[in-house]
């Protein structure tokens, strides 16, 4: 049991930091492991090639840029703990959209929403997260919240592969051997998305008896004397997100398409596809595992410089390796060190700031990071027709190898700058 070190007077809410964590696991189950899987291959079902599948994955981006800086703003006013939970209600509505009206514009719309509310979902997380524990133990308690979560969407990617069979084994009651040939149909992906969408609304649940995060943050601070305002620093705040854009670019070029690389290059199944996935994610919870011990051995920067090389590197392979499993192997492995990024690079931005510009530094990260996804999103699709995915895979070595150079000539001699709070 991970064991956290209180500061003198703080108040543990134990019982919100498991609440949370039970509804982030529910969450990531239901839109990143089940939903995840079947996506693309439901957008294939209806009819659609990588061009247009590509486009519709980069509608959530457009939504995340457009709305991120907002969003950071309307939670110092209204509190984080009811954006996250509008915004989970508003993730709900855009799934069963999608699979209740499966039209062209109703499934750009639907990702539009999806990538609208979660963004807003994400942006909201972090702080809620620097709330819950004091500061000599965010990276742990970071490093908790990936294992959970990647654990979660292992688990859901297993099972989403899946859930199209099964849904037609129970809608139709036929053998499992017809069930498997009519599994990739609409119908079935359609199912398998409803399924997903009911597991995030039982997820929302254990979230809404969470306390931490109701009221709103104060945007004024009072000396003994005065009362002191600053503007919100964008350029500073800007500086310091530089790493997300390269790392939302390597992300939209993969992220959203592993289940048609797999399909395309080794003919894999709707369920291996899901097994692969999940063999993927469970990496992603276990190699973060680590980040403590980095932490203390190297640094947040250096180690962030040393993951995204190693990341680099399998990436590259992953995208010249001839056979399934030597590719899972470096799919695994990359994605992993990958993912080693987020839970350290946020707290190391936040603890550069005050808490009052915890929310506004996680929205800006959230720009940089939507505007490379979305960018990378919308040329994949013609990359992979006229190019293939190991051009692709080489684009997205390079660009991690990118963002742990960058992490590293930002951070690794800067010291925490304490600003004030701003003025809203």
């Amino acid at each position: 049991m991970l064991r956290f070190q209180w500061k003198r007077g703080f108040v543990p809410r134990d019982r919100d930091i498991w609440l949370f964590l039970l509804y982030s696991a529910i969450f990531h189950i239901g839109v990143l492991g089940l939903a995840d899987v079947v996506l693309n291959f439901y957008f294939v079902s209806l009819g659609y090639d990588s061009q247009v599948i590509g486009q519709l994955q980069s509608y959530p981006r457009l939504a995340g840029f457009l709305t991120s800086v907002p969003v950071g703003l309307l939670a110092n006013r209204f509190g984080v703990h009811r954006m996250i939970t509008w915004s989970t209600v508003g993730i709900i509505a855009s799934m069963l959209l999608k699979v209740l009206v499966p039209t062209l514009p109703a499934l750009a719309l639907g990702q539009f929403g999806l990538g609208l509310f979660y963004g807003a979902q994400q942006i909201m997380i972090a702080p809620l997260m620097v709330m819950l524990v004091p500061a000599e133990s965010r990276t742990r308690f970071f490093a908790l919240h990936n294992v959970i979560a990647m654990a979660a969407m292992a688990g859901g990617s297993f099972v989403g592969g899946r859930t199209p069979a099964l849904m037609i084994q129970l809608f139709n009651g036929i053998a499992s051997e017809s069930a498997t040939a009519n599994a990739q149909t609409p119908f079935a992906y359609g199912a398998a998305l409803f399924v997903s969408t009911l597991v995030v609304v039982v997820g929302l649940l254990p979230f809404l008896y969470v306390r931490a995060g109701r009221q709103p943050i104060k945007t004024e601070v009072t000396s003994q004397n005065s009362t002191v305002k600053t503007a919100i620093p964008w350029l500073y705040l800007a500086f310091l997100s530089i790493p997300m854009l390269t790392f939302g670019f390597t992300g939209g070029l993969t992220f959203p398409f592993y289940n048609l690389f797999f399909r395309t290059r080794f003919d894999a199944s709707d369920d291996l596809v899901g097994t692969i996935l999940s063999i993927g994610w469970l990496g992603m919870a276990l190699i973060p595992l680590l980040n403590p011990w980095w932490e203390r051995r190297f640094g947040r920067a250096w180690a962030l410089g040393a993951t995204m090389t190693i990341a680099a590197i399998a990436f590259a392979i992953m995208g010249a390796a001839p056979l399934l499993p030597i590719s899972v192997i470096a799919f695994t492995l990359a994605i992993s060190f990958r993912n080693v990024m987020q839970p350290l690079y946020q707290p190391l931005v936040l603890d550069h700031l005050s808490p009052a510009l915890h929310n506004v530094a996680i929205s800006m990260n959230m720009v940089l990071w939507n505007i490379g996804w979305f960018v990378a999103t919308n040329i994949s699709g013609y990359w992979q027709k006229n190019y293939g995915f190991g051009f692709i895979m080489s684009v997205v070595a390079v660009g991690v190898f990118i963002t742990g150079i960058s992490v590293v000539l930002i951070f690794h001699n800067r010291h925490a700058q304490l600003l004030e709070e701003p003025a809203i």
